[in-house]
């Protein structure tokens, strides 16, 4: 189960951050828009953005920082509360 969420956060990582495809909208569930899945703690949830950020910073493609920072504060905003 927390195979299946790193992957699909590590993919709407990736695109966000690497310009990818346009309109994501389908990557969110729409019966449960902007849920994160049951089980998965607040801790582990920032260390996957933390994961994705650095991997943005210095993972090559040129990014800009303002960007990757954008990024991380998405994804953590996505995170269950504490």
């Amino acid at each position: 189960m927390r195979v299946a969420i790193i992957a699909g956060l590590m993919a709407v990582g990736l695109m966000a951050g690497c310009g990818g495809a346009e309109g994501g909208e389908e990557l969110v569930s729409q019966e449960d828009p902007g849920q994160v899945e049951q089980g998965v703690t607040r801790a582990e949830c920032i260390n996957t953005c933390d994961s994705w950020w650095y991997q943005c910073l210095y993972g090559g493609g040129g990014t800009p920082r303002y960007t990757c920072d954008s990024n991380r504060a998405y994804c953590i905003s996505q995170c269950p509360p504490a």
